[in-house]
């Protein structure tokens, strides 16, 4: 099974970073509990001010990991034995390569893959070949099962009451790391 990753809100605290920038910016005291979705123009803040917040985020040398996520990825790229795959939104994937590659990894940085630029993933997951997606937007979810992609969602508080369909549901990555082991288990003694 070839596994992909988005980074922003599943490996990377992407969203503190930008919200952290848009309430200097605004004088406001947004928390990742004010969002119910990606969408930052619904909590009526201005286009300019949400892009400036991106672009202030993309610039950032190191973001903070949830917890969990490096081990678990390291884990899994050595019982893979394949490039870790990340399919990110950013419209710059090199900037989430820089801040993926100076998380703590143990004992060194994997060999990654870092490729997307748009939201609405379906072409790059078509591209890669990828069967299955840890994500936490819910918009294309239903596009990418659709396509015949699996999305296991990386529960967060502006997706948590989401009835989109999924094939997983994880709490973090210990979720992460239990479900890729007895599925590399199955795979093996198939």
């Amino acid at each position: 099974m070839k596994l992909a990753f988005d980074v922003d809100g599943v490996v990377l605290k992407s969203i503190e970073i930008i919200l952290d920038y848009i309430n200097r910016e605004s004088g406001l005291s947004l928390t990742t509990d004010d969002l119910f979705a990606w969408e930052l123009e619904r909590l009526g803040i201005d286009r300019k001010t949400m892009w400036e917040a991106v672009d202030h985020m993309y610039e950032q040398p190191h973001i903070e990991p949830y917890e969990g996520a490096a081990p678990v990825l390291s884990n899994i790229y050595k019982l893979s034995g394949e490039p870790l795959l990340f399919i990110t939104g950013r419209r710059d994937p090199s900037s989430a390569l820089k801040q993926l590659q100076a998380l703590p990894w143990n004992p060194a940085v994997p060999d990654m893959i870092v490729t997307g630029g748009d939201r609405d993933k379906r072409r790059y997951l078509a591209e890669t070949s990828a069967d299955f997606i840890v994500e936490d937007d819910i918009e294309y979810v239903q596009a990418y099962l659709d396509q015949g992609v699996g999305v296991g969602l990386m529960t967060q508080p502006w997706n948590k009451d989401s009835q989109v369909p999924v094939m997983r549901r994880f709490a973090g990555w210990s979720d992460v790391e239990r479900w890729f082991l007895e599925v590399n288990s199955r795979r093996r003694t198939s």
